[in-house]
């Protein structure tokens, strides 16, 4: 017999995204948190005005003052509860890794398994973030977002990226432990590769080493369950702190002078979550984007909420395996990689806003630069974060490979909260699908596992 559909925890979780949404709209309306006019309108004479233009800024920065205290009261509570379940996640993300991947690769059987799953887990990254990004270039250059904008860059503060030749050395850690505690997921993954393919390799004398990472990777699993029970609730908060945030008071503002980026940005991820993802989903896998996209419902929801698919990896892992039916070998090893440099999202992303950036400061990018933003934008990607609004330090790579001044980025950090969390969304289902065709490009691993 089915369970009944409140027990499910993608209508739990869906429910809980209601409920929040309808009390921070009811919030906003109480509050007032739309944006104050500071000059006065009746203001008849030129003492007059100014008068009223110091009096109207005291009274606005008053009234500003208070509506923020406001918000803070109501929205405390839900922030607290929402970061009190980001951090349970973000607790299991290095010992799910740990146990996951090593345990997986241990599953294979041999090392030349191994490598064929490896390949094509790459590849199919590379191939993706690169179709992501020419749809993001498509869209935007018919639209052509923030073209007669008189938008400015001064004052801005700047921020510095990391090379690409060190994203790809920090790899390597100095410290495993170190990694392990700061939580950087590339290294984390690199120590366990190696682990599970030294188990591999060294085959019967590191038989009781594997059992014991079999028997970590239950206990671990275990406790991400009592973990994603909170999941409603956790999400529920984390919705009302993003709706309540002080930086989104003038979102009228926002929407009518980068409504067309936005659009831009949105449509080229739906163009890659809705047609790409599920074509390849499709035609490779043999399997209903439409069941599937079911069946990762609640790992979708959350990622949107929490904009981290890092933080979102151990529901990614439950709904991939349990829900939709992939075996624990593909899984294992494609989502923690995923989880990290498959940013299919943040890549279009990026070169969005590139474009919209140089749009709106008047500066003309020809094809040649299109072509090096498609590439730069697919290899940053690698190196974004898989936290809240990591893209913004990865744009600045883009921006400064085209010579756009890195200072942009700040144009487009009032409505990066929103995109974000609509980027994130896509990265996990482009891992979620991922795992999907590395299996059925691999159905010895699969046979492996069982």
């Amino acid at each position: 017999m089915d369970e009944p559909w409140y027990s499910k925890l993608h209508w739990q979780i869906l429910v809980g995204l209601i409920f929040a949404f309808i009390y921070a709209v009811v919030v906003r309306q109480i509050v007032g948190i739309e944006p104050v006019r500071a000059v006065p309108t009746d203001a008849s004479t030129a003492v007059g005005a100014a008068q009223a233009t110091v009096d109207g800024a005291v009274d606005f920065t008053r009234q500003r003052q208070t509506t923020m205290q406001t918000l803070a009261t109501w929205r405390a509570p839900f922030a607290f509860v929402g970061d009190l379940f980001l951090r349970l996640l973000t607790m299991m993300i290095v010992p799910l890794i740990l146990a996951t991947v090593v345990s997986g690769i241990a599953r294979m059987g041999s090392p030349e398994n191994l490598g064929r799953v490896g390949l094509r887990t790459i590849g199919y990254y590379l191939i993706t973030t690169f179709l992501a990004v020419i749809g993001g270039l498509l869209i935007v250059n018919i639209l052509g977002p923030g073209k007669g904008l008189d938008l400015s860059i001064g004052g801005t503060e700047s921020l510095e990226p990391t090379p690409l030749a060190d994203v790809f050395l920090n790899i390597v850690p100095e410290q495993p432990i170190g990694a392990f505690a700061s939580g950087d997921m590339l290294p984390t993954i690199f120590v366990a590769v190696l682990t599970g393919i030294g188990l591999l390799v060294v085959g019967e004398p590191a038989k009781p080493v594997a059992e014991f990472f079999q028997g970590f990777e239950a206990l671990v699993l275990k406790i991400v369950d009592w973990v994603l029970a909170l999941a409603p609730i956790g999400v529920a908060g984390l919705l009302v702190d993003t709706m309540l945030d002080p930086e989104l008071v003038d979102l009228v503002a926002f929407l009518s002078d980068l409504g067309v980026y936005m659009i831009a940005v949105l449509g080229g991820l739906a163009l890659h979550a809705l047609v790409t993802l599920p074509l390849l989903l499709w035609l490779i896998a043999g399997r209903s984007p439409w069941t599937y996209a079911g069946a990762l419902a609640p790992a979708l929801m959350t990622a949107f909420s929490t904009a981290s698919s890092s933080g979102t990896y151990p529901l990614t892992r439950e709904c991939v395996t349990d829900r939709a039916g992939v075996s624990e070998t593909s899984a294992d090893f494609v989502l923690p990689l995923g989880a990290t440099i498959n940013m299919d999202g943040t890549a279009l992303y990026e070169a969005v806003a590139a474009i919209f950036i140089a749009n709106a400061l008047g500066i003309d990018i020809t094809f040649a630069q299109q072509v090096i933003i498609v590439l730069t934008a697919t290899l940053a990607a690698v190196g974004a974060a898989g936290v809240p609004s990591a893209g913004l330090v990865t744009m600045i790579i883009v921006l400064e490979s085209v010579g756009l001044p890195a200072e942009g980025y700040g144009l487009v950090v009032a409505v990066d909260r929103i995109l974000d969390m609509s980027r994130t969304t896509v990265n996990v289902w482009g891992d979620s699908v991922g795992a999907a065709v590395v299996e059925a490009w691999m159905p010895s691993t699969a046979e492996s596992a069982a």
